[in-house]
């Protein structure tokens, strides 16, 4: 399951972020596709493949103390048209 994460943090839990930014490791699981940092907005983005809710939990509950983790499943745009033409 294709997943984007968009993590939104208080400016004053930025150095605790940062600190578990650098030990976070994905888990072996998650097909990591990218990351990106909204600037000036305290937002990160992660867009990645996921098994199963489990999964998913391993790569939010890390930063649940410091901000709001929000997370969309996604289809690439020709798929999503590909299946609502369908319904």
């Amino acid at each position: 399951m294709l997943c984007i994460l968009w993590f939104e943090w208080a400016p004053e839990n930025t150095s605790k972020v940062l600190e578990v930014w650098r030990e976070f490791q994905y888990p072996e699981e998650i097909k990591l596709i990218n990351r990106y940092l909204l600037i000036g907005r305290h937002i990160s983005v992660a867009i990645f493949d996921a098994p199963n809710e489990e999964a998913i939990l391993k790569v939010t509950h890390p930063f649940c103390e410091f901000g709001v983790p929000h997370i969309a499943p996604a289809l690439p745009l020709d798929e999503a048209l590909e299946i609502m033409d369908k319904m």
